[in-house]
């Protein structure tokens, strides 16, 4: 699967995966789609030895422009496929808002599962799927108030325009749990970040989240 480029700025769920990964000095971290690179090259500065694979060769050739570390590589190679990697080589998987841009989640879950160790944490974002999908509703004023749930159970397909057409696979969030499960992941942390206090938005944008971070660790 191909990804949209990927703009350096910093985003309301990034300090939370960035906790939750931890300390990755000296650990091996798949970021898996990758992207241009962005999170791969602040984990490998962090000192983890740090593969990036994306689908996209563009997105690898953008990656690949920037200075070259010893212990970061990067590779084309699709989530939604058998990864070209060995059984347990990696500590840490990351997906960071890759999960829903892709058909089929239990292919890729199951392949962060094979690829590893005993205990290795999985951590991923993504768009809230309760939110994400559905357009505020606003007062007489033009002010946001809420947002109008319908069809939030029924997975679908629905095609988006950032940085060109891309699209959106809408699935609740027990689906990537039942995915997890699946794989032999346990969960032992949700977040749902919504903007720091210094960002000025509207009151509405702080009650309802726009994102899900999901920590997984694989039941040894």
């Amino acid at each position: 699967m191909e990804r949209s480029p990927q703009v350096e700025t910093r985003s309301e769920y990034e300090p939370v995966v960035e906790r939750l990964l931890g300390d990755v000095s000296g650990k091996h971290v798949l970021d898996a789609g990758c992207g241009g690179g962005a999170f791969s090259r602040k984990l490998a500065a962090l000192g983890a030895i740090v593969t990036g694979i994306d689908g996209s060769t563009e997105m690898i050739a953008i990656a690949e422009g920037y200075p070259v570390r010893p212990n970061l590589q990067y590779r084309v190679a699709d989530v939604t496929e058998k990864l070209p990697f060995p059984d347990s080589q990696y500590d840490i998987v990351l997906a960071n808002m890759v999960l829903m841009d892709i058909p089929r989640i239990d292919v890729a879950i199951a392949e962060f599962a094979r690829l590893l160790v005993d205990g290795g944490v999985l951590v991923l974002s993504i768009t809230h799927p309760c939110f994400f999908s559905y357009d505020w509703v606003a007062d007489e004023h033009g002010k946001r108030t809420h947002k109008e749930i319908s069809d939030y159970l029924d997975p679908g397909v629905k095609e988006l325009n950032f940085w060109g057409k891309t699209l959106h696979f809408h699935r609740p969030l027990s689906h990537y749990f039942d995915a997890l499960s699946q794989s032999g992941f346990c969960v032992d942390t949700l977040e749902e970040p919504g903007p720091p206090e210094s960002v000025q938005t509207e009151a509405a944008s702080r009650r309802i989240p726009s994102f899900a971070v999901i920590r997984a660790r694989l039941r040894s």
